[in-house]
C-alpha cells in the first residue's frame, strides 16, 4: 500500500505541472506581467530564502543539543539545504529522508528521535501559523466587518489539537505483550519517539528557543510574500498579507507533492475572497515564487557540492556510525 501511494504522489506532482502549463498555455497573459519584473526583487527574495534556510538549520541545531548533538551553524544550514533540494526538487519528501540519514549514520542519530524533532518542528509551525490566521480573521472581522466563519474555525481547531499535540503526552513506557517481532519493534520505536519528544518539551530554555526561531522563519516568509507581491504590482494590505502567509503554510499539512506544488495554489483558490485576490494573480504569485525557488535551489546544490564538500552527502550515506 505505501508503494503504490508513493506513486500515486508521483503521478500528482506531474498531473498538476501538466495542468498549471495547460492553463498557461491558454492563458498567456498571465505571464506578460511577469516579463516586467525588476530582477532587484528576484534578488531580494533569494537572500530572504537563504535566510529562511539558515533558521530552519538552527532549529536542526538546537533540537539535537537537546540530546547531546552538536553541529555547527555551517553544518546546520548544509543540512537544511540539502533538505529542501531533496523535498522541492524530488518526488517522496527525499529531504527528510536525506536529514534522517545523514545524521543517522554521522551522528548515530535514531530514526525515532529524528521523526520526533520533526514532529516538533510542524508542531511549533502550525501552532503559530494558526495564530497568525485567527489574529488576522479577527481584525478583518472588527475592522472591516468581513466574517469568515469556516477558516476561523479551521485556524482555531488547528491552534488547539497543536497545543494539545505538544503539552498533552500519552504514557510512553507501556510495552506490547506478544511475541511477534515486528510489534515489538515498533512498540519500542514508539516508546523511544515519545521518549526523544517528551526531551524536547520539558526543556523549557530550549523550547522558547525554538519557537522564537520558527517566529522568525514566518516573518521572514511573510516579507519574501509581500516582496513577491509587490514585484507584481499586486496591493495588499496587512490582514490579508498574514492570512495568505497562515494559508500558505497551513497547506504543508497536505505535502502529497514536491512542495505542495498545487496544494498550496488551490487552497489560495479556495479562499481566494477571503484574502482579496483573483485568480490570475494567484497563479502568478505562484510561479514567480516556484520559479525564483527552483532557480535558488539550483544554484544552491552547485554551491554546497564546492564550497561545502565537508558535508558530503554521498560519504554521511555510507559512513560508519559513531560510537
Amino acid at each position: 500500500m505505501k508503494k503504490w501511494f508513493k506513486y500515486i504522489k508521483f503521478l500528482l506532482t506531474i498531473v498538476v505541472i501538466l495542468l498549471f502549463g495547460i492553463y498557461i498555455y491558454r492563458n498567456p497573459e498571465i505571464l506578460t506581467s511577469l516579463k516586467g519584473i525588476n530582477p532587484l526583487f528576484i534578488v531580494i527574495t533569494m537572500i530572504l530564502f537563504l535566510i529562511v534556510f539558515l533558521l530552519e538549520g538552527l532549529f536542526v541545531k538546537i533540537t539535537l543539543q537537546a540530546f547531546d548533538k552538536d553541529i555547527t551553524v555551517k553544518e546546520s544550514f548544509y543540512i537544511a539545504t540539502i533538505s529542501r533540494i531533496g523535498n522541492y526538487l524530488l518526488p517522496m519528501r527525499a529531504g527528510a529522508i536525506f536529514r534522517a540519514t545523514y545524521l543517522k549514520n554521522k551522528y548515530s542519530f535514531e530514526y525515532s528521535k529524528f521523526l520526533s524533532t520533526l514532529y516538533g518542528y510542524y508542531i511549533i509551525l502550525f501552532l503559530v501559523y494558526s495564530s497568525m490566521g485567527i489574529l488576522s480573521l479577527i481584525i478583518k472581522w472588527i475592522f472591516f466587518k468581513e466574517l469568515y466563519l469556516l477558516l476561523l474555525i479551521f485556524f482555531s481547531v488547528l491552534f488547539i489539537t497543536m497545543l494539545l499535540l505538544m503539552f498533552v503526552r500519552v504514557p510512553n513506557k507501556r510495552t506490547i505483550k506478544t511475541e511477534n517481532n515486528f510489534l515489538i519493534k515498533i512498540s519500542k520505536f514508539f516508546q523511544k519517539f515519545g521518549q526523544g519528544w517528551d526531551t524536547i518539551v520539558k526543556n523549557k530554555k530550549l523550547l522558547k528557543r525554538l519557537i522564537l526561531v520558527t517566529v522568525g522563519h514566518i516573518i521572514i516568509n511573510t516579507i519574501i510574500i509581500y516582496v513577491e507581491f509587490i514585484a507584481l504590482n499586486i496591493t495588499i494590505d496587512i490582514p490579508n498579507l498574514l492570512l495568505y502567509s497562515s494559508l500558505s503554510g497551513a497547506s504543508l499539512l497536505i505535502s502529497l507533492t514536491p512542495g505542495s506544488l498545487g496544494i498550496r495554489e488551490g487552497v489560495f483558490l479556495i479562499t481566494s475572497q477571503s484574502i482579496g485576490l483573483v485568480q490570475e494573480q494567484i497563479l502568478q504569485l505562484a510561479i514567480i515564487d516556484r520559479g525564483i525557488m527552483f532557480i535558488l535551489l539550483i544554484l544552491m546544490m552547485i554551491f554546497v557540492s564546492i564550497f561545502l564538500k565537508e558535508f558530503n552527502l554521498k560519504d554521511a550515506f555510507f559512513a560508519k556510525k559513531e560510537n
